[in-house]
């Protein structure tokens, strides 16, 4: 018996080894140890949670590039409400509790502006990372805001449990709650078919508009648990904290092969491509690449690697037309 190996579906996995192993050859002694392992995954961490809830908008066929931004508020307001309460754990939960309020929030407002006033996902987004950035600079007066006590605080994103720090198992946990709902939940199945053909789903009596708010109330959610982490890796609250990371986060999805349109993508691998973007990262400051051709280098990557993801699903559409085609229709 012959075994056909699905190589579109083990891609990531494939690129990620390939990886390891170029790096563990260009630089042996410096790469694979536990060490650097551990900071590439620190270094991915934020983007990783945010892509944990994010993936939920883009499997609608939505968006959300209002989650930098939403991060860098949560962050503010974590720190200032630390601040207001002379440094204690006190006003760390209470920061905590402000931070995920505002997401729940936010994500509640995207959700309910998409669906019911048939708003571009795009188009509200793009205008309230405006207004999230300009409710930081307010809060912050537009400076930055240190924040060094208390001792629980700093050890939300620098502290250890064995040889990782604690945002790399958040980001594990929070990962592992999303692969949860998206494949063994009723929920999960609804987004999957809302993202893949909202009007069957619709017909079939899938309420499509409380499935797409609370796809970006989790979004909202996942942004402000990155805040608060990041707050606590720079300690400090800072307006701009969370500038670029959407970016960072839908070339993770892209990488990972979730689609734009809606309908396809897991979890798993958006998690990959984040790894990949951190390894990547890592690769040229051990190699020694200048900063001036990093971008370049990346970019191409990101292209070679779309083109690979793209080529396996243009191959798996065209065989399936064929069987279809040469079926017999009784």
């Amino acid at each position: 018996m012959k075994y056909k190996i699905n190589i579109r579906k083990y891609s990531k996995w494939l690129i990620l080894v390939a990886f390891v192993v170029v790096l563990t050859i260009l630089k042996p002694k410096s790469f694979l140890t536990i060490g650097n392992i551990s900071n590439v995954l620190w270094s991915i961490s934020v983007v990783g949670l945010l892509t944990s809830g994010t993936i939920f908008t883009l499997l609608l066929g939505g968006i959300d590039l209002s989650v930098g931004s939403l991060m860098g508020l949560s962050a503010c307001t974590t720190v200032l409400m630390i601040q207001k309460f002379g440094f204690t754990n006190q006003g760390l939960v209470r920061g905590i509790l402000c931070a995920l309020l505002i997401g729940v929030v936010a994500g509640c407002f995207h959700g309910i502006v998409v669906t019911l006033c048939n708003v571009q996902a795009f188009l509200v987004t793009f205008a309230t990372q405006s207004v999230f950035l300009g409710i930081s600079q307010v809060l912050t007066n537009n400076k930055i805001i240190s924040c060094l006590k208390p001792d629980l605080f700093t050890a939300i994103g620098l502290g250890r449990i064995g040889p990782f720090t604690f945002p790399i198992y958040l980001m594990i946990m929070v990962a592992l709650i999303s692969w949860y709902i998206l494949n063994k939940t009723v929920f999960g199945r609804y987004v999957y078919a809302v993202g893949g053909n909202r009007e069957a789903a619709k017909n079939s009596g899938i309420n499509d508009k409380m499935v797409s708010i609370l796809c970006y109330v989790f979004s909202g959610v996942t942004a402000s648990i990155g805040g608060v982490v990041l707050a606590s890796m720079t300690q400090q609250g800072m307006a701009s904290t969370g500038s670029g990371y959407e970016t960072d986060v839908i070339t993770a999805a892209v990488i990972g092969g979730v689609s734009l349109l809606g309908g396809e993508g897991k979890i798993q691998d958006a998690i990959i491509g984040a790894v990949l973007v951190g390894l990547l990262n890592n690769g040229m400051n051990l190699v020694g690449v200048p900063s001036t051709h990093q971008g370049l280098l990346k970019g191409m990557v990101i292209v070679i690697a779309v083109a690979i993801d793209l080529a396996g699903k243009y191959e798996s559409k065209r065989k399936l037309f064929e069987f279809k085609k040469g079926r017999k229709v009784v």
